[in-house]
């Protein structure tokens, strides 16, 4: 009896393996799905990236759809998905649909794709940049609390949040915020084909809904998601879309044992257990 059951699961089991082979290398879809979402930060721009980097390389896939839902966030970061964008873009077709929100360093984003959608309640824009930290140096005056701080210069310590700001630290921090906001502008300027005298009107931090952002030219379509789907059939020359969400797939390995295989697993357990119950839930 246990040779036969031993038979059995090696049939089994070559059985199962050979199935999710064939799954794991038929399921890659012809787009990918990239999904950016929540506040921008380095450790999210690193992943998103290396996604990007994956839909690059690989050539199943013949353009790529960017699911944007996000108001911002790092300026650095935001500044290397736009670049990583970029470059995607010259090598695959790339849409960038802008669900909800699509704000300051997410917009930058998504002004590296070759077109963006968005819906028509989406809000998108804010091209800007902002330095804000906390002060508590009225507070920390009357608790009689104070800093003690050895710097190498006047404003090495800016932002220090027991002292007032000093017009030094205004200045210095103003002319950074400056410099950021003028390679933003630039970029937008530069990739959605507007003058950066007439975009500067926009750009003071406002957002605007979909219609607006249209006039504006921050986007290319008011629509939705099959809108932005039938704009990657026309520029990549393919008839169906089938989507392969990168970020969420499963390892080869896990596939492998997946609910079947457990099942199988389970059900020799009790086999050779007759003594045994099982309960098992749909």
């Amino acid at each position: 009896m246990l040779k036969k059951f031993i038979k059995a699961f090696v049939i089994i089991f070559a059985v199962i393996f050979i199935i999710n082979v064939i799954r794991y290398y038929s399921n890659e879809g012809n787009v990918a799905l990239i999904k950016i979402s929540g506040i921008i930060t380095d450790s999210k721009a690193r992943s998103w990236i290396e996604e990007i980097r994956n839909a690059k390389s690989n050539g199943s896939y013949k353009a790529v759809l960017i699911v944007i839902n996000s108001p911002g966030g790092s300026a650095n970061a935001s500044e290397r998905l736009y670049i990583a964008i970029k470059n995607l873009n010259k090598v695959k077709p790339v849409v960038a649909l802008i669900d909800d929100i699509g704000a300051s360093g997410a917009y930058y984003a998504a002004v590296g794709a070759g077109k963006i959608v968005a819906y028509p309640t989406s809000v998108v824009g804010s091209i800007g940049v902002l330095f804000e930290t906390v002060n508590v140096s009225g507070l920390s005056k009357r608790l009689g609390i104070s800093s003690f701080v050895v710097k190498s210069g006047k404003v090495k310590d800016a932002g220090n949040p027991l002292r007032k700001p000093t017009n030094a630290d205004i200045n210095m921090l103003q002319n950074v915020v400056n410099g950021i906001y003028e390679q933003f502008l630039s970029d937008v300027a530069e990739s959605r084909h507007i003058k950066e005298d007439i975009l500067r009107k926009y750009a003071d931090g406002s957002v605007f809904y979909a219609k607006k952002a249209l006039k504006i030219g921050l986007i290319d379509v008011v629509g939705t998601k099959a809108t932005a789907e039938n704009i990657i059939k026309k520029i990549a020359h393919i008839r169906h879309i089938d989507l392969s969400e990168l970020g969420s797939e499963k390892s080869f390995l896990s596939r492998l044992t997946d609910s079947e295989f457990l099942y199988f697993l389970n059900y020799l357990r009790f086999k050779f257990e007759p003594t045994a119950k099982a309960v098992f839930y749909d």
